[in-house]
């Protein structure tokens, strides 16, 4: 079983490594030296203003459809006519939501049109992943990983031609730029449909307020905690912007850009995960199997990612960014690394609480993780700025995943194998000490890197990541 899932979840990497890398450090990077640190800040903030009304696009359906299309194929046509209909009367709800904020925040004209492409795109977004949902609830991984890579690859060549094609008239703007992602995302929607047309071939779409509700009901605690943690996790730069201005979430958004790139690494995991942990809850064996070498697995790569920020975050800022790279974007890069510790819990036993039906619990969890990240925000960014935000962001981050930890320990029982346990507090010491501290015996980088390499090796075999018996 873990031997198939680390097949799909290979496949997808793959792909996730050959497209993403060049999106996040190519074209977005290109955009962000290109564009005015105000012009990116402004976009970065109306962007996560976007992303933090999504709740109302989705209300929980995605997840709601994951976990029981995973458990019964045969109820797609079902679900479907009422989750499309209801999405189509929630995009006019969005829209209203997300103006009247906007109006109340005093956002100007330029700022509404640009939130209105936006708006759009989240749209469009919204209705891919519920069409996504039902691939990877099938079962069908290689080919959603194919469908959530294809949108960039549009995407990166559309923008690569108006960042380096040489057209006088057709130059990079922020406006061009989010059209591109705009077609991008509309393209792929289109080839999902046409993917899915035997499973949508005799749906009918409902708009009657007696088949929308029983769905509404099963489908608000997924809501409520899609919209919780949408609020801790984008309200950052949303309150820098209003706060401290845009230059300030521009800062931010430098740091906040590569810990994000590993975010959507993590996410990958996570995507597969739920409907795999949906379709076997039962099997608590296999259940322990997966999310145990999954969240070493990530758990390896983030504190690996940790040390070598903290080490080289300064350089790594300056080597992508050469003008606008300061300490203060240095520092906040650091700070959020820190927090994809916790980030890596959420995704592994968060999804497996959020398969396992537990969403009292999690809900409970994220409304005290919002509380204290508004707290902090308030509190730290009109002192520190970006690093402010980043710290919130950290704190939020390790509570919620500590959280969701201990409940499914509790839950699935987990054991602790304290040898075990002494060896990978062990792996994780030694890649402390090789990372930083002995940084200072190497005059050229490469060879500390090697060293590294070959660490990481030995951290890994004393993670039991290595083992030929877990892919029985």
């Amino acid at each position: 079983m873990l031997k198939k899932y680390l097949s799909d979840i290979a496949f997808m990497q793959v792909l996730n490594l050959l497209v993403k890398p060049i999106w996040i450090l190519v074209i977005d990077r290109a955009v962000q030296n290109a564009l005015t640190q105000e012009i990116y800040g402004n976009y970065f903030a109306l962007f996560n203003f976007s992303l933090m009304f999504f709740i109302i696009l989705d209300l929980g359906l995605n997840g709601y459809n994951t976990t029981e299309i995973s458990r019964d194929a045969n109820k797609i046509v079902s679900f479907a006519g009422n989750i499309i209909g209801l999405k189509l009367v929630l995009m006019v709800v969005y829209l209203l939501a997300a103006f009247g904020v906007g109006k109340m925040l005093g956002y100007n004209q330029m700022e509404f049109k640009l939130l209105l492409i936006l708006c759009l795109l989240q749209m469009i977004t919204s209705f891919n992943q519920y069409l996504r949902s039902i691939v990877s609830s099938l079962q069908k991984f290689k080919w959603d990983g194919i469908f959530m890579v294809l949108d960039r690859v549009i995407i990166i060549t559309i923008c690569s031609l108006l960042i380096w094609g040489g057209f006088t008239d057709w130059g990079l703007t922020i406006d061009r730029f989010v059209y591109a992602q705009l077609i991008g995302v509309g393209i792929v929607t289109i080839l999902l449909i046409l993917f899915l047309r035997k499973q949508l071939t005799n749906i009918k779409i409902s708009f009657r307020f007696q088949k929308i509700l029983p769905v509404l009901k099963h489908s608000w605690p997924f809501a409520l905690l899609i919209m919780l943690m949408g609020l801790y996790n984008y309200m950052d730069s949303v309150m820098l912007k209003s706060l401290v201005g845009d230059e300030e979430a521009g800062v931010y958004a430098l740091g906040y850009r590569l810990f994000y790139a590993l975010l959507m690494f993590a996410q990958i995991f996570s995507g597969v995960l739920l409907p795999f942990f949906s379709k076997n809850i039962k099997d608590v064996h296999v259940i322990r199997q997966v999310s145990i070498y999954t969240s070493k697995l990530l758990l390896l790569i983030g504190f690996l990612a940790v040390f070598l920020s903290y080490s080289y975050g300064i350089d790594i800022m300056h080597i992508l960014y050469p003008d606008k790279a300061s300490d203060a974007s240095s520092n906040a890069f650091v700070i959020l690394m820190f927090g994809f510790i916790g980030s890596v819990l959420v995704l592994v036993y968060g999804t497996l609480l959020t398969a396992a039906l537990e969403l009292k619990y999690l809900n409970l969890a994220a409304f005290i993780t919002l509380v204290i990240n508004l707290i902090l925000n308030i509190k730290l960014i009109p002192i520190y700025g970006a690093s402010g935000a980043a710290i919130a962001t950290l704190t939020s981050q390790l509570i919620f995943g500590s959280v969701c930890f201990l409940i499914s320990f509790y839950k699935f029982e987990f054991k602790i194998i304290w040898g075990r346990l002494f060896q990978q507090v062990a792996g994780v010491l030694l890649l402390l000490i090789t990372v930083i501290y002995m940084k200072q015996y190497f005059i050229n980088p490469l060879v500390h890197l090697v060293l590294i390499a070959m660490t990481v090796l030995l951290v890994a075999y004393l993670f039991k990541l290595f083992s030929a018996k877990m892919l029985e």
